[in-house]
């Protein structure tokens, strides 16, 4: 009988240790299931949030708009990008002139052995196209002065000689359309890559533009002097802001057409009865006063300002030839042609302003443009 009444006991004790630690295991299920529940939350939101900062600023205020006047924000559509061109697409071919031993020998007084070797060595073949103008221009301009000083003898090498100037004096148009739109420094400043490397995008403007400027007056002029570009295109290299100034007029046009859509979607007699303001009218004043005009249409009206400094650099680089490659005319006008991109992007801004303008003016809350 005691030994049933000590099991008892016992029995007691560990349904009450049993009853005890319930509540702390329960504790730690439920933390555990907060913490996870979190972790989720906090993943979801990061999936959802575009990465690129001008996609965010875009969604933050397409969500508003959509939350406010209770619809689902348009899908988004594939960004009406166009990759700039590749190299064989755009480089121009250029003459090459083969030179025999004996004349070779010969053009030792007119000091072109040693420029003549540089060129016809394995580097430079493969000479970048920058490097392979200043060869060009170098060449020219010993040449011309071995043939103006008369240092060679042989008539029928003088003859040939002021052929191969003459030839490489007409294709310097080429060497620099080469340089200005086909080098590897301009391809990749036109990278429209969503990771693309963005540094200081007026700086880079400015180094396209004096590089067109560059070379289009040297063109002009008919000159042979050298030219240092390596530190303009250098800055080229190091920074896409071409295409990152491309993809985010893209980007623009995009969510301005998806914006449009939410707004036209409003039914004007549920936003203003009897043309009195609603609250959800009022909100959406908010909206526009505190997202809309100091975030996305200052980011407008910034890159508006550099996108016309592009536009005026590829026409100076689209006048170098009389007849431009067609893959390059092509994907210029993709951007800045009448129909571009840049031209649908301004006229889907006329029409979102215009549905503010109606929508809150209906209501009495839009004293001017905003």
């Amino acid at each position: 009988m005691r030994g049933q009444i000590h099991r008892s006991v016992n029995g007691l004790a560990k349904e009450k240790q049993r009853i005890e630690r319930g509540p702390v295991v329960m504790q730690k299920k439920t933390g555990w299931g907060l913490a996870a529940l979190a972790m989720a939350s906090l993943l979801t939101t990061w999936w959802l949030t575009p990465g690129d900062p001008d996609e965010a600023l875009w969604e933050d205020y397409l969500s508003r708009i959509a939350r406010l006047t209770r619809q689902d924000i348009p899908a988004r559509v594939p960004l009406p990008v166009l990759a700039y061109p590749g190299a064989r697409e755009l480089r121009l071919p250029l003459p090459e002139h083969r030179v025999d031993m004996l004349d070779y020998l010969e053009l030792r007084h007119c000091g072109l052995m040693e420029l003549i070797s540089q060129r016809n060595s394995s580097l430079g073949k493969l000479q970048a196209d920058s490097l392979r103008l200043s060869h060009e221009l170098a060449f020219i301009h010993q040449a011309r002065t071995c043939l103006e000083e008369q240092t060679l003898d042989d008539p029928e090498l003088i003859n040939v000689m002021s052929q191969v100037v003459a030839e490489k004096e007409a294709a310097l148009p080429a060497l620099y359309w080469n340089v200005l739109t086909a080098s590897e420094e301009i391809r990749r400043f036109f990278s429209q890559s969503p990771s693309a490397s963005v540094g200081d995008t007026s700086a880079a403007l400015q180094s396209l533009q004096q590089l067109s400027h560059t070379l289009i007056a040297h063109k002009q002029s008919g000159a042979v002097t050298p030219l240092n570009l390596e530190p303009l295109l250098e800055t080229l290299a190091r920074n896409q802001a071409g295409g990152h100034l491309l993809r985010r007029m893209a980007l623009s046009l995009r969510e301005l057409e998806r914006g449009n859509q939410l707004l036209e979607g409003i039914d004007p007699q549920r936003l203003c009865p009897r043309n009195q303001a609603s609250t959800r009218a009022r909100r959406l004043r908010n909206v526009l006063d505190n997202v809309w005009g100091p975030s996305v249409q200052k980011s407008l009206a910034e890159s508006r300002r550099q996108r016309q400094t592009l536009a005026d650099s590829l026409e100076q680089m689209n006048g170098l030839l009389d007849s431009p490659p067609a893959p390059f005319t092509r994907w210029r006008h993709h951007y800045f042609g009448p129909n571009g991109v840049e031209s649908r992007m301004e006229r889907a801004l006329e029409r979102h302003v215009t549905l503010w303008q109606e929508h809150l003016g209906a209501c009495g809350l839009m004293p001017g443009k905003p």
